[in-house]
């Protein structure tokens, strides 16, 4: 689950999920929905990240994600063992980030929720 939230200059959004791999399937319809990606997936790619469940590998993974997207490629969807499915896109008509910022990244553990606040550079 995630909102967005007041942020001076950027795009942020408070996550809250019950495990890291929920945290990164919040991102992926985050990005769906600034993107608004016109998807064509005839043909796709497949990358599985090797990771320690951090907040760098948040940084990492997300930044590449925006860097596959500058490529032509559009993570869709991301699957338990951390494979993400990348499909080409005819078109967005949404606005883009250009990257995720380190402020204010940190996962914390709340009962038995993680939460995690994302900042993008727009």
């Amino acid at each position: 689950m995630y909102k967005e939230i007041d942020h001076t200059a950027d795009v942020a959004y408070e996550i809250s999920a019950q495990s890291f791999f929920e945290i990164l399937k919040d991102i992926i319809k985050i990005f769906k929905e600034n993107y608004a990606p016109k998807i064509n997936c005839k043909s796709y790619k497949h990358y599985k990240y090797k990771l320690k469940e951090n907040e760098d590998a948040i940084f990492d993974i997300v930044n590449d994600w925006i860097a596959s997207i500058e490529l032509g490629y559009f993570p869709v969807e991301i699957y338990a063992d951390y494979t993400v499915k990348f499909c080409p896109f005819d078109g967005i008509t949404g606005n883009g980030f250009k990257a995720l910022t380190y402020h204010n990244l940190k996962i914390e553990k709340i009962e038995n929720m993680l939460k995690i606040k994302v900042v993008f550079d727009i």
